[in-house]
């Protein structure tokens, strides 16, 4: 009986380019990164958020039609191997042991940096991410529009022990927690494997976390 109620209200905000804002108020529950971590230290708590069903449900759909965009027009980079159907943290690891196998092989040494952004999710820019779809990811019309209303008007509070805070505004960053976040990030971060490559500069990449090396004799 829901199906047809839910049905037309996915159609309705993808068809007018805009995404409720009673979909958009996030309630943020801090879980502890890992159990052995000391609580009573912020950064080692990920905020992790809890968002209105028909408002996931909804991404849901734009995730999948997004997605489908994105291979079938080859627009993400083959060094990204976060959140992709056939891209996986093994096929990372895979290319990158054979990478420096060959290399061992011929002779030469390989340097190997490793980055990961502190609160990458967080630091996204609204502006920075809405050129990206539009003119990286070919993302225009109403379906710019949509993003621009999903990603505009944003709040979010804190849950702690049954107290809520009060709102904040959420003015940069993509939502953990959200079916649409990681996606967005990797769009966002999608032109560093060109201009890594464009300096001779070998590169891997998930999600947020990037090795970049270089061999040498």
């Amino acid at each position: 009986m829901l199906l047809e109620p839910l049905t037309r209200i996915v159609n309705l905000s993808l068809s007018s380019g805009r995404f409720l804002s009673a979909w958009k108020n996030a309630i943020i529950s801090p879980l502890l990164k890992k159990p052995s971590l000391d609580p009573k230290i912020l950064l080692n708590y990920r905020p992790i958020a809890f968002l209105p069903f028909s408002g996931k449900l909804i991404e849901r759909s734009v995730a999948i039609q997004l997605n489908y965009h994105l291979a079938t027009n080859s627009v993400l980079s083959d060094y990204q191997s976060a959140y992709r159907i056939g891209h996986s943290i093994e096929t990372l690891l895979i290319s990158l042991l054979n990478d420096l196998l060959l290399a061992a092989d011929e002779g030469d040494g390989t340097a190997l940096l490793f980055l990961d952004l502190s609160a990458a999710f967080d630091t996204v820019d609204h502006g920075i991410l809405l050129r990206r779809l539009s003119q990286h990811c070919g993302v225009t019309g109403v379906s710019l529009d949509w993003f621009k209303s999903y990603l505009s008007g944003r709040s979010h509070r804190v849950s702690i022990d049954g107290t809520l805070s009060s709102a904040v505004a959420l003015l940069w960053g993509v939502i953990q927690g959200s079916v649409l976040g990681a996606i967005l990030y990797v769009v966002y971060v999608n032109p560093l494997a060109a201009i890594a490559l464009l300096f001779g500069i070998s590169i891997h990449q998930f999600s947020d976390d990037t090795q970049l090396r270089i061999r040498f004799v």
